[in-house]
């Protein structure tokens, strides 16, 4: 009998310790983020924005670590929330890193390492890579679909023009927010643990009404934009209010993201910072803009306001600055633009490149044969590889299956 009882007894204390360890993880896998993203708001030679998401409201400590060193370094989050959700966004911006380094983070007390590359010193001498599209989420496989391929290409850096979870600013669509984080997390982290940083505009998708009229009486401030768009000024570092802004890679690049129109309008303040933001900028190496709204669309009509707009009020400041390519997203297709110059074909001129088709299910484009300033439109799921070096820039375009489908300057060998 007692042997009888002592076995029982051995298989309780099994049973007990195999739920005890099944209990720990799953809590262990309950406390991992939802979410993993990094951006820049100052010069991404020395700088990152780690954001990690949770469901706890209490901080945690980002380890850091420079690859090759000993010394892990703790920085304790801020918690911000998470629009319309019981999550919290957990956020450290470091400083003062070394360009052209790696560094190792582990979040809380996680085991898991991933890691960052901070951008080089000097593009004369090591090229960049950036990933560029628009319009990321019909559909949340066909984001990670693109995403899969904008990661073997192992990019610097990845930017995402505007109309990102489809979510309309609606706090019943937090939903399509968590999908999209997902997607970034599943597919944007490379299987060596690198973490590609991303930059995100602002599209008509992100707002509450997608357009306003011109003379419409809306006070364009702070509190009424994040009214308007509650997720893209709740969720991400840069840009942050007013929601346009220009991102300094040392003096070799300036990025600049503007507002077509969703919350901030084009005619006004945001075109006076731009004229200024631009003017100051003769030193720098390379400046590419982006907006979501077409100037030279493949798919919607070329007189509309808002393609007007941009084309009356930014196009003249953009020639000005010697600005050689212009992403451009909203209407779900691919396109390349020939060269343009004071609205018509200049060998001189601006190359626009688009048209918003990350994730989305691509329309019917333009026929380029009949469209005086498209080169090339493809109704397509696509994103753009720009690589720069020193004051150089060459393209390529692949598809959501990894298929070369256009280049620029064009190669022959490309049909």
């Amino acid at each position: 009998m007692k042997n009888i009882q002592f076995a029982l007894w051995k298989k309780y204390c099994l049973l007990v310790y195999l739920v005890a360890v099944f209990s720990i993880s799953a809590a262990s896998a309950q406390q991992e983020p939802t979410g993993i993203f990094l951006t820049w708001k100052e010069d991404p030679l020395t700088s990152m924005v780690v954001d990690w998401h949770l469901e706890s409201s209490t901080s945690e400590v980002l380890h850091v670590q420079e690859q090759g060193t000993d010394t892990w370094a703790q920085h304790q989050s801020e918690v911000n929330p998470f629009p319309h959700s019981e999550r919290k966004i957990h956020r450290v911006a470091l400083s003062g890193l070394k360009p052209g380094t790696s560094y190792s983070i582990k979040f809380g007390d996680r085991n898991k390492e991933y890691y960052f590359n901070t951008m080089p010193a000097d593009i004369a001498k090591e090229s960049i890579r950036i990933a560029i599209g628009g319009d990321s989420m019909h559909d949340q496989a066909f984001m990670e679909k693109t995403n899969t391929q904008v990661a073997k290409f192992d990019p610097h850096f990845a930017v995402i023009g505007g109309d990102l979870a489809y979510a309309n600013g609606d706090s019943t669509n937090v939903g399509r927010w968590y999908q999209w984080f997902d997607a970034v997390k599943n597919t944007l982290i490379r299987e060596d643990g690198r973490i590609i940083p991303l930059i995100l505009g602002i599209g008509n998708h992100e707002v509450r009404k997608a357009v306003f009229e011109e003379g419409e009486e809306i006070i364009f401030n702070d509190e009424n934009r994040a009214k308007m768009s509650p997720f893209y000024y709740g969720l991400f570092a840069f840009p942050g209010q007013p929601g346009y802004g220009v991102l300094d890679f040392g003096k070799y690049f300036s990025f600049f993201l503007l507002d077509s129109d969703h919350s901030n309008p084009i005619i006004g303040p945001q075109t006076d910072w731009f004229k200024r933001e631009l003017s100051i900028r003769d030193d720098v190496t390379q400046i590419i803009t982006m907006h979501h709204v077409p100037a030279y669309p493949s798919v919607r009509d070329f007189n509309g306001t808002t393609q007007a707009r941009v084309r009356e009020h930014w196009l003249p400041l953009i020639e000005k600055a010697g600005v050689k390519l212009v992403f451009e997203n909203h209407d779900h297709a691919y396109k390349r633009t020939f060269p343009i110059k004071n609205n018509q074909v200049d060998k001189d001129g601006v190359v626009f490149i688009g048209d918003g088709s990350w994730g989305t299910r691509p329309r019917e484009v333009h026929d380029p044969e009949t469209t005086w300033y498209l080169d090339k439109a493809i109704s397509i799921r696509a994103f753009t590889l720009v690589t720069l070096q020193g004051s150089s820039f060459n393209i390529i375009s692949v598809d959501e299956d990894g298929n070369v489908i256009d280049s620029y300057p064009p190669n022959p060998l490309l049909k």
